[in-house]
């Protein structure tokens, strides 16, 4: 070997927040009592890759270039952690030493941590790293076989490897075969699905559900206990539309960030439940290792909160921001980092201290100070974010056997095609992928197709005291809501009466 220093350059990624960062690794190889060393601001799971090399490369057939060996690993700046960065920069040290032959005029990409008899296996954030790697122009794209998923869910199209010989191989006799992954067919069985029929003598909260689920409206639910106020939640998962494709793609490489190789694709919404003893770190996610909250696990899907009234208020302070925001922000040594958070806020309670504040004959043993009192542990700031709010109440024996009767016919698969359908004409209408909830324009009469008698008709509801400008703004957006479900082009006046029902409380 020439005292020149042979230099290979590989890339790989890691995952920052939501995002992935590319990384340039640069491969050195000099004459010299033999060292190795790794820099560009890396923690000690990559600086312990030595062992890791030095074993894999053997059982690969290959070995560890004598002299010295330096990896950098950029951009400098940025603190980067992970093992997956092992198997690009293996490929590099033989690319380096002349091990083995490279173009170097097309790019590689490769991730992957590497056992000691050379096996290569997925890390977490793989979806989010190769949705970043399939658009960088690279010339290989080589990932472990456990990543098939991560791949699928990102339309990649790479080569999957299941050890470092494999790997190695595709620069020798058997050439890149790249595979175009495609996601397919992701479905539930109806059969899993709890259908809306089982909600008995709630007429209302029925039609609220439903309401909800065709425009991604927050909503709370009071009532006595027993009286179906976690089942009535759980039952808006049953009428959601599936997941398409990219949605599917951007829930996955959440929850695989998290919880890494292994995590099952799904097109069932996710469904998230929080209860009074949750932590700030555990709802919005962790400034320490940058992780997501509960709420942002609920995206696409539902934040379910039992039990509100019994929420510290700094909780629920906490939330307010997220839910009109649509998103979750955290911030650590200078830096933002961006959780997506578009999802159904549901708030089930009950309505008083004792909870019988809404049953026939008086049954309430409550004051009004009292109930007054436990009312106002929610905020006027925070129930500016609901959009529809429903009273439950205890149901007869009638409608109790009514709920497990035999013949029922079931409602979900029509109302959710229904759903689906406003979802449509909402996309149609705004041009991109948005829900009358949280569409926002400074024209928002003309955007909703609200007349002139409809915005004259919900300001007078305004000025007798039913709600705030914020208020009002929602109701019209519910309004339109109603209208979408009932396949009205523009809004009138009773979707508008309707709205002001479901936004009219008692807090």
């Amino acid at each position: 070997m020439s005292g020149k220093p042979s230099v290979a350059r590989v890339y790989s990624g890691f995952a920052r927040g939501t995002d992935c960062v590319i990384s340039e690794i640069e491969i050195s190889v000099s004459p010299g009592i033999p060292t190795f060393s790794v820099i560009g601001l890396c923690d000690i799971s990559i600086r312990e890759s030595h062992g890791r090399l030095i074993s894999a490369l053997k059982s690969a057939g290959f070995k560890m270039p004598k002299g010295h060996v330096t990896i950098n690993i950029s951009p400098a700046y940025m603190k980067k952690s992970g093992s997956g960065f092992d198997l690009a920069m293996a490929l590099g040290i033989l690319f380096a030493s002349g091990q083995l032959p490279f173009a170097e005029d097309r790019k590689l990409y490769a991730e992957g941590e590497l056992s000691l008899d050379g096996s290569v296996k997925g890390t977490p954030g793989a979806a989010l790293r190769l949705n970043k790697a399939r658009n960088s122009g690279f010339g290989y794209i080589i990932i472990p076989e456990e990543e098939r998923d991560s791949a699928r869910c990102t339309g990649f199209e790479g080569q999957c490897v299941k050890d470092l010989s494999d790997a190695c191989s595709i620069f020798g006799f058997k050439g890149y075969r790249p595979e175009q992954f495609v996601l397919g067919d992701v479905t539930l069985p109806e059969t899993e699905r709890i259908d809306i029929s089982m909600l008995k003598g709630q007429e209302k909260t029925k039609r609220a559900l439903i309401l909800s689920a065709a425009g991604f409206h927050n909503m709370l639910l009071l009532g006595s206990p027993g009286s179906g106020k976690t089942m009535a939640a759980g039952l808006i998962s049953g009428i959601l539309p599936m997941l398409d494709s990219d949605e599917t793609g951007e829930v996955y490489a959440l929850y695989e960030a998290l919880n890494g190789p292994g995590t099952k694709i799904s097109g069932e919404r996710p469904v998230r439940c929080i209860s009074p003893d949750i932590t700030p770190g555990k709802l919005l996610g962790s400034t320490l290792s940058i992780t997501p909250g509960e709420m942002a696990l609920a995206n696409h899907g539902i934040l379910f909160a039992d039990e509100i009234m019994e929420f510290p208020s700094q909780i629920l302070d906490l939330m307010r921001k997220p839910l009109e925001e649509r998103e979750v922000r955290l911030f650590k040594n200078g830096n933002t980092y961006v959780f997506p958070a578009d999802m159904i806020f549901i708030g089930a309670g009950n309505p008083c201290k004792c909870g019988l504040y809404y049953e026939p004959g008086a049954r309430c043993k409550c004051t009004a100070a009292v109930r007054r009192r436990y009312l106002n542990r929610l905020s006027g700031p925070f129930l500016e974010r609901i959009d529809i709010f429903s009273e439950m109440r205890s149901i007869g024996k009638e409608d109790m056997s009514l709920m497990y009767a035999d013949g029922k016919t079931a409602e979900s698969p029509v109302i959710r095609e229904r759903i689906a359908e406003s979802w449509a004409i909402q996309r149609e209408r705004y041009g991109m992928k948005t829900f009358n909830s949280c569409f926002s324009s400074a024209n928002i009469a003309d955007a909703m197709r609200l007349s002139k008698d409809v915005l004259t008709y919900c300001s007078e509801l305004a000025s007798k005291g039913l709600f705030s400008a914020r208020g009002y703004q929602k109701t019209l957006r519910l309004a339109r809501t109603i209208a979408d479900y009932e396949g009205k082009q523009d809004v009138e006046r009773a979707d508008v009466s309707e709205a002001a029902v479901f936004r009219a409380h008692e807090l």
